[in-house]
This record gives C-alpha cells, structure tokens and sequence, in this order.
C-alpha cells in the first residue's frame, strides 16, 4: 500500500468516526435542509420544515425535543411539525400535530405550556391572559379536541369563549394554575380564556359601593324559564353564583326592604358577569317611576317580543362607564321602573326573533307614562362591505343634533361612536348579538364636531368585517364652505374693483358697490365683509368723482 492510498484508509476512518449528532450539527447550521425528522425514545415524531430558524442543534431526549427555547414532548408514539412560526416572538404556532394516541406538550420559554389531545392542522397561543378580551390560542382542526393550559388563576373556574359563547369549562380546584377544556369544537377556531365569576355583587347605583350591611332579597330565573334557579338572602351585597349555568342569562328580581327601590333586571350570562344595581330610596336621591312604551314608527319591532334594558353612568373602579340597571320584557303594558330624575338613560329595545336592537336615550322628568320612538331615519350615506350594511346620518332638530347609525346583515357587532380627532370622547361602545341601530345625542358642547363610527362585525355569511364610517357634521361643513364664499366674493371684489379703478377711480368705486352688493344679496359675502366694501366703494366712487371735477378745472 503506497502512501496516497494510507492516506485515503486514515481519512475514511476518520470521518467514521465521527459521531452521527456532530454531522447533524454541521447540516443544521451550515445547510437549508426542509423535512429532517426527530424521533424520541418515547416515539415522538418531530419534523422540521426549515432548519435555518434553529437557534442552536436540536437536543432528543427520552420524551422530548428541543431547539432552544422550545420544548415539545409526549409520553408515546405522536407526531408535529416545526417551522418558523414556533420561535415568532408574539406568539408559538405548531403544525399538523397528531396527538391522538398520547398528548403532545408544547413549552417555550416565554410561554406557558399547552398541552394538545388530538389531531390539529394548526395550533397557536402568544400565551394565556384571562385580564383581557383578545384570543389566547387559535387552533384549526377537522374534529373536537381537547387543549390544557397553564397561567390561570389559581383556585377559579375558568372557561374557554368563542365569539362570547361559552365552549369548554373548567370548574375544578386549579392549585398549580392549569385548566383543561375537553370536547372544543372542530374548525379554525380563536379562543378566550375568561375567569368564571363565584359570585354577583350588588352596588349602589349612585356611587357603585357594595351595598354591605342592607338585607337584599335576590332571586334569579334563568331567561326562558318559568321558576327561579336560586333565591338568595345577602347582607354583605354578593350573591353565590357557583354551579349556575355559564352561558344563560338571567332574570334577577331584587328587594332591599324599604332602603333602596326593589329592582328587575336581565342580566348577562355569568361569562360576562357585571354587577347589578339598586336605586337608594332617599329623599337625597330624586326619584320617578315612569312606565315606558315603545311606539315604533318603522313596524321593525314586536311589543311581546321585545326586551327594554336601562343603561346610566355608574362609576366603577376602571372609571365611569354605562352599565344595565333595569329591564325586562317589555309586554303591551310597558315597562316600569324606579330611575333618577333627569339623569340620562341609554334605552336598548331587542326583538330577538326579529334579529333588531334599536339604542336611544331618554331623560325622566316626571312619573307619566313615556313612549320610546323609533322613528324612520332617513340617512345620507350608506356603504355596502362585503355583505355588510352600515348607514350614518346627522340630524338637527328642535331636541338637539343626534347622530344614527345601522348595522344591517350581521349575527354581531361592536359599534363605538367617538368624536372624530378625540376618541376619548365616546358616545356608544357597546356589542350587540344582531342587526343594531343607534339613534343618540350629540353633547351640547360638542354640536360642531366631525363623528367616528366603528365597528367589527361577524356578517350572516360569517365573514368578518371592520371599518370606520365619518358622520359629518353638516353645520360644520355649511360654516367651511361659507367661509370659501365669503373670501371668493372679497377676492372678486378687489380684483374688479382694480381693473375698473384703472379706467377711473369713479368707475372703480361704482363697481365696488355693484359688486359687493349683488354677492351680498346672492349670500355669498356676509354683512361683516358686504357692509364695508359697500362702503369702500361708495368713498373710493366719491374720492374719484371730486378728483374728476378738479382735473376739469
């Protein structure tokens, strides 16, 4: 053996022996390699689809694989894959997970961990925060399956939301601060993870204290039914809600003996628990009793169908906000309930079969009977968005500006109304679960203002839409386009003025009053701009006449 082929045995040999992760390593960090698939002891199956994103070689253990921050593990045979959406900053997303023989135990080191029971085409969480409305995992998949999460509160029953309808619950003792949600329903999914409220407290409207130390006789029937589910006697303003139903409303009839006004109202389910209120019965306090009726001009609405809800200010500890305070069905006698004396009340009307809420308000003067109108709005500018309807109007009248506008073909809606260039200043923020219409006023202070409505929406073809509408103020628009008038009419007058003055200063000041006077009969310049070119004219005319005489001297 010469020394050329010792040399090539010595380098075979070597690379023999080097270890199989080293080669590995080497590929994952220095080569685009798609499709390189991991398999654990345990027969965990994980397949890469873009080494590059690795920020360091993947490690197999006896259950779990790992690259970096991210985790992911089972006790048996299982299957997922890994591409560059698992190490996104905002969030963790595994693809096509087949977890149904043994779960599949997704952790990051910035996100808590999930573990997933089922087969998923897609799964996604930036991770669990029950303190706000946004989605805290998103999933696709073509039958139920079952999702355990950590980060929730602790000892509290949590339950996972879609698009405000309770899917999943989880009511057990959570010491370690995991749920799980059995059974959620198949398709491209985004869910909330919401805590489930123990108990309902009830507050004084006025000030939104906890009526504590006051007996409160409570009794609650689930909308629907015709007995009550649970009556209660609290003296500390809470009432038990454990066990109740998480996605029924409930008809809540309320007595304090004498110390505030006795109370009927519709709450919402438990999911979106708010407190409820009572009136105080005190001479401090001004009081009527007014029985409200609808006269519904548009024929949208059904007197038996139809559900009133009372809305007022009520401060609470994230400031004031509009909260329910009376309502129940409204029937062909009315609706009648103890409120304050001129305070403004937001009036909601549903008609559930008939898929319409009309928003208005009203202001209680007096204990009479009040009829709520729901006129025939005519609007001046209406979009159509894919499937959805949205027309606005501003309206002037002798009760003050109102602004409207309607939702049409949607299953849900948010809607806010704000000032336009100052959103902080809202008329309406409120969600609604089918077509809506708001008719409200317009402050005072604000009646030259430019308006903002928007919304998202869930179409009946289930698309999801949103946008902005601008109400224009049409006073404003009136005062701009006047403003335009009036400096056209001063610039036609000083440049005819200037071309006639060029003949003789007579000739000038004739066509200055001429001017100045036909624009300020058409309306086109306004007295405080008319009066004094009228003027002008007249001097510079009569200066030009004497100039004349003593030229002819």
């Amino acid at each position: 053996m010469n020394r050329n082929e010792l040399l090539v045995v010595v380098i075979a040999v070597g690379l023999m022996a080097i270890p199989v992760s080293v080669i590995s390593y080497s590929v994952i960090t220095n080569t685009a390699v798609d499709d390189l698939t991991y398999e654990t002891d345990t027969g965990l199956e994980v397949t890469a689809t873009d080494a590059q994103v690795f920020e360091s070689p993947p490690v197999v253990g006896n259950d779990t694989w790992q690259s970096g921050p991210l985790r992911l593990s089972s006790d048996g045979p299982a299957s997922a894959t890994v591409s560059d959406a698992a190490f996104d900053r905002s969030a963790v997303g595994i693809e096509s997970v087949d977890a149904r023989r043994n779960p599949v135990t997704v952790n990051r080191s910035d996100i808590g961990a999930v573990e997933l029971d089922g087969q998923f085409e897609q799964f996604s969480t930036p991770g669990i925060d029950t303190s706000d409305d946004e989605p805290d995992f998103s999933y696709r998949a073509g039958e139920n399956v079952t999702i355990s999460v950590s980060g929730v509160p602790t000892d509290s029953g949590v339950a996972a939301v879609d698009e405000g309808q309770v899917v999943a619950t989880d009511t057990a003792l959570n010491p370690e601060g995991t749920a799980t949600f059995q059974d959620l329903p198949s398709g491209e999914q985004a869910i909330r993870v919401a805590e489930l409220p123990a108990e309902l407290s009830i507050r004084d409207v006025t000030d939104g204290s906890l009526i504590d130390g006051n007996e409160v006789d409570v009794s609650l029937t689930p909308v629907g039914a015709s007995e009550p589910i649970t009556q209660q006697t609290t003296s500390d303003g809470t009432i038990n809600m454990t066990g109740l139903p998480v996605n029924k409303r409930f008809a809540a009839d309320l007595s304090a003996g004498g110390n505030y006004y006795d109370r009927r109202v519709r709450l919402p389910a438990r999911i979106d628990q708010q407190p409820a209120y009572l009136l105080p019965d005190d001479d401090a306090v001004a009081a009527v009793s007014p029985r409200l009726t609808l006269d519904d001009q548009t024929g949208r609405f059904d007197e038996q169908r139809s559900v009133i809800r009372l809305q007022r200010p009520v401060p609470t500890a994230s400031g004031t906000e509009y909260r329910t305070v009376a309502g129940d069905r409204l029937g062909s006698d009315g609706f009648g309930t103890a409120v304050q004396r001129n305070q403004r009340y937001r009036v909601i009307i549903v008609d559930p079969t008939a898929g319409q809420t009309y928003v208005s308000s009203f202001t209680p003067r007096t204990s009479s009977p009040t009829a709520v109108p729901i006129e025939a709005i005519q609007y001046t500018t209406t979009e159509s968005i894919d499937g959805l309807n949205i027309s606005t109007a501003y309206r002037s009248g002798e009760d003050g500006d109102r602004l409207a506008v309607n939702l049409s073909n949607v299953r849900s809606a948010d809607l806010s109304i704000s000032e336009a260039g100052n959103a902080s200043n809202l008329l309406l923020d409120d969600s609604y679960e089918q077509n809506v219409t708001a008719d409200v006023p317009v402050p005072e202070e604000t009646t030259d203002a430019n308006w903002n409505a928007d919304y998202e929406a869930t179409t009946t073809n289930d698309a999801a839409i949103s946008g902005q509408q601008t109400i224009r103020n049409p006073a404003r628009q009136q005062q701009r386009e006047a403003v335009m008038r009036a400096i056209l009419s001063i610039l036609l007058v000083v440049v005819l003025g200037s071309v006639a003055m060029r003949v003789s200063p007579a000739l000038g000041g004739v066509v200055v009053i001429i001017t100045a006077s036909l624009l300020w009969l058409a309306g086109w310049m306004p007295p405080e701009a008319g009066l004094p070119s009228i003027g002008v004219g007249i001097v510079v005319g009569v200066l030009g006449v004497i100039s004349g005489d003593r030229r002819s001297l």
